[in-house]
């Protein structure tokens, strides 16, 4: 989760009042302070590789009739190299209030930009912007950034080491550092090389905080970070539940490249048992049949490295953790993709992962989770 005081973890529990406010930075320079913004509508998903995006649309009215509409490459608003942070602002009363940063963007589009204009002395003043704002996080400037040709990690002793290279960002290391298990050749997109080396050596997703530094999100379950509860004293709105096989498998191989044998590396293995297993005891095709997911990567090159990413991996992509719900929940701008969650409501109890958040104008937030099977 976020960090926010003990008294703001109070007052989301209760009723409250917020707003969304901007700064925008260029080249490390805030040049707008506190400005506000309206229509926000921000998505968070863990699945995709940039995975924080956002609309929103500023109402400018400049004390002097002055315009920050942007016209061109170095305008303070053009999406050419210009950031924003976001803020969530909460108060309760005439006592409270606090600033929740919820992340830092680059604009990648002004979709856009309409200035009301009037005739003054002779002259052309403005009355207001109002510029629509298209914001992707920090790892959309990565992804941009291809590489020219393919190129190989300087040195394989430091997986954080080789992801801050990649990224040209700062880090916030939250998990421990490993060797990069192999020399590899990245290929052209820089971005899923970060991906890369965080899965294969930290067995972990890269992310990014709200500060706009690279962290990592362990592939492994945390304990519970928050209790979410249904009824008066809650802030759980409604639950909605799915069930999907997309992305339950029930067999894992591994194909990849021996270096020092000069032969493929084939692991694989499977489920034996229970309703997702392969086959029936008497060697017939079970119910759910044979569904194997493939891995490939030039990180595994021996036999070994191979059969501890099937024993690894078998067990997290055979469960009904791909169950998803989804959660409608009070606003919470502390919770974030990652957090584990222990879900009470009436008649049932259950532990969730964050997998998705979508905030925008209403006073509930689409909290998407998937389910830990008991």
């Amino acid at each position: 989760m976020r960090p926010g005081s003990s008294a703001l973890r109070d007052v989301l529990t209760g009723s409250f009042d917020r707003r969304w406010l901007i700064d925008v930075f260029y080249d490390g320079v805030r040049v707008l302070q506190d400005v506000p913004c309206t229509r926000p509508d921000f998505t968070d998903d863990g699945s995709q590789l940039v995975q924080s995006t956002g609309t929103t649309t500023i109402v400018y009215q400049g004390d002097f009739a002055d315009s920050i509409a942007p016209t061109d490459v170095g305008d303070l608003l053009a999406p050419f190299g210009a950031q924003v942070e976001v803020y969530m602002i909460v108060t309760a009363g005439p006592g409270f209030s606090e600033r929740v940063r919820m992340g830092r963007y680059m604009i990648a589009e002004t979709p856009s930009v309409v200035t009301s204009r009037f005739l003054f002395n002779g002259g052309v003043a403005s009355r207001g912007d109002r510029i629509e704002l298209t914001l992707k996080d920090l790892f959309y400037g990565v992804q941009v950034d291809r590489f020219d040709t393919p190129g190989s990690p300087p040195s394989v002793a430091s997986a954080w080491a080789e992801v801050q290279r990649l990224t040209g960002l700062q880090v916030t290391r939250s998990i421990a550092d490993g060797p990069i298990p192999a020399t590899v050749a990245y290929q052209e997109d820089r971005l899923q090389g970060v991906y890369d080396v965080a899965n294969y050596s930290l067995d972990a997703v890269a992310c990014l905080t709200a500060d706009g530094t690279v962290s990592m999100r362990p592939n492994t379950w945390t304990a519970p970070v928050d209790t979410l509860r249904w009824g008066d004293a809650g802030t759980l709105v409604d639950v909605s539940r799915g069930l999907a096989n997309d992305s339950v498998y029930n067999k894992v191989v591994v194909r990849a490249y021996d270096s020092s044998q000069g032969a493929a590396v084939l692991a694989s293995g499977e489920v034996t048992d229970g309703p997702l297993r392969t086959r029936n005891r008497d060697g017939s095709l079970s119910p759910y049949r044979r569904r194997p997911t493939f891995y490939s990567s030039q990180f595994i090159t021996t036999q070994a490295q191979a059969e501890n990413y099937v024993a690894k991996w078998l067990p997290r992509v055979s469960q009904l953790a791909a169950v998803e719900v989804t959660l409608t929940e009070v606003v919470n701008p502390l919770r974030e993709v990652g957090d584990v969650l222990t879900v009470q409501r009436v008649g049932e109890q259950f532990t969730a992962r964050v997998t998705g958040i979508r905030r925008g104008t209403a006073s509930t937030q689409e909290t998407t989770v998937e389910v830990r099977r008991r």
